[in-house]
């Protein structure tokens, strides 16, 4: 990876001077720092982890589920399976260039008197390359974003068995630090995190919620121990509250997904599964997540249809200053009922599920599903309890999150008819990125070159 600035301007991200959520506080331009201090950092690799989790990524991945239809322009390639190694160069820069680097550098150059900047770091770097190599498989890790510290540009490329040990390596050094007593801080955590303004029991909260996450997703070569260990993780999480991806309502603070409507208008809908599932149900996060068309009802735009007349994707998700989730006290709770069906505790599955579907309609609605509702889809009992279930209204509960995507590689569920009239010929979902193409152009005696985009990662294949 070509070695960078650890500052760099995030379009659609980057907040307007004079907007005091962002900008109180700071004496000069956060792009134009004089001293990189730790606030300073912090702040920037949110900024960086916003871009990623709620951008680009997350339109594929909801494209690709099926919980949203591209209809125009490179979403429309995305529908139809053009997934080409060259379209994501801007993702990958971001992921590693606006927070592996930053964790690294804030680590290396302010960790030992800056302890917790430098286990929150160390969590959003967990984050970053969870996420890479989830999409990629096999990607830089260990090595990566070092050109700073260590001049190496080229890093290696880790296998993403080796990447998902480290990742837990990095949550268990951060909850570590966090829930130790004293430590050396010369800074204090504050305004400068966005996600929780300093709360350092909701970065260990979800710091364990993302260590289930990871040992979850290994329930294809392990069902029995990665349950295990899921549980093990989530021993001690509570409902502290959620990682969101925070938003003003001034023009250069809007979320991701408004701005992006705005200024690709009709490139992007609601897919059409997702919206008759959720009309089956009678599913009260329907005019949430979707707005209603010129017609005053909800359409969602099959693959190909190129169906403008659809509905939007809506306010829960695309207000002005919507917050989007990132990491939820509702995954946690799915990710229990799945390891307690895994493990044969269907009882404690069941309550768990019933939970998780009623915690995540809540969030989204704002006050708890009906009594209809609860008896139709969130009373499971242990003889009725079923991984579909589980995974299906998982799978509702993660709209327009990356996770959507790996929960239904691991899990097959929903079941979803691949876009027959795709670019590939295949009959098949997309299951990775291809290999990007600037690593392939500069650190070629590393990259690892995959052209397959049916190809599955390694968890995927155990």
């Amino acid at each position: 990876m070509k070695k960078v600035l650890i500052f760099l301007a995030l379009p659609l991200l980057f907040m307007a001077e004079g907007c005091s959520k962002f900008t109180e506080g700071y004496g000069e331009s956060p792009n134009n720092p004089t001293i990189a201090t730790p606030p300073l950092i912090l702040s920037s690799a949110e900024l960086g982890l916003y871009a990623s989790y709620t951008g680009t990524l997350a339109r594929i991945s909801a494209i690709l589920t099926q919980q949203a239809g591209g209809v125009q322009g490179q979403m429309l390639e995305y529908d139809q399976y053009q997934l080409l190694n060259t379209a994501n160069t801007n993702d990958w820069n971001n992921l590693y260039n606006n927070i592996v680097q930053p964790a690294n550098d804030l680590i290396e150059n302010y960790g030992k008197t800056n302890e917790q900047y430098a286990a929150v770091m160390k969590i959003m770097k967990a984050m970053a390359l969870g996420a890479t190599t989830d999409i990629w498989g096999d990607v830089p890790a260990t090595e990566a974003g070092m050109g700073n510290i260590t001049g190496n540009q080229t890093p290696k490329f880790d296998t993403q068995e080796a990447v998902y040990t480290y990742l837990q390596t990095l949550l268990n050094e951060a909850i570590t630090t966090l829930t130790a007593t004293g430590g050396t801080n010369n800074y204090t955590i504050g305004s400068d995190d966005f996600i929780f303004g300093g709360d350092l029991e909701k970065w260990v909260n979800t710091a364990r919620i993302l260590q289930a996450r990871f040992a979850n997703h290994l329930s294809k070569g392990d069902a029995t121990g990665s349950a295990t260990k899921a549980l093990g993780y989530l021993a001690n999480v509570t409902d502290a509250g959620d990682a969101m991806a925070q938003y003003g309502t001034v023009t250069a603070e809007l979320n991701q997904w408004n701005a992006f409507n705005a200024d690709r208008k009709n490139y992007l809908k609601m897919g059409k599964f997702l919206v008759d599932l959720l009309a089956s149900y009678n599913d009260p996060r329907l005019p949430y997540y979707a707005a209603k068309t010129a017609a005053g009802t909800y359409v969602g735009a099959a693959p190909s249809s190129e169906d403008v007349n659809t509905s939007d994707i809506g306010s829960y998700i695309a207000g002005e200053g919507a917050p989007i989730p990132l990491v939820t006290y509702s995954e946690a709770l799915f990710i229990k009922a799945d390891a307690n069906l895994r493990l044969g505790n269907t009882a404690e599955a069941a309550a768990n599920y019933n939970a998780a579907v009623i915690k995540a309609v809540t969030q989204v609605t704002g006050s708890a599903p009906s009594a209809a509702y609860i008896a139709a889809h969130a009373s499971a009992t242990a003889a009725t309890i079923t991984e579909e279930m589980i995974a299906t209204q998982k799978y509702i509960a993660l709209f327009t999150q990356i996770e959507a995507w790996s929960e239904w590689r691991r899990t097959g569920y929903p079941v979803l008819t691949p876009n027959a009239d795709n670019v590939t010929g295949k009959n098949e979902i997309p299951r990775r990125l291809p290999t990007e193409n600037n690593e392939l152009l500069y650190n070629k005696a590393n990259a690892i070159n995959v052209t397959d985009i049916f190809a599955k990662v390694w968890w995927d294949s155990l």
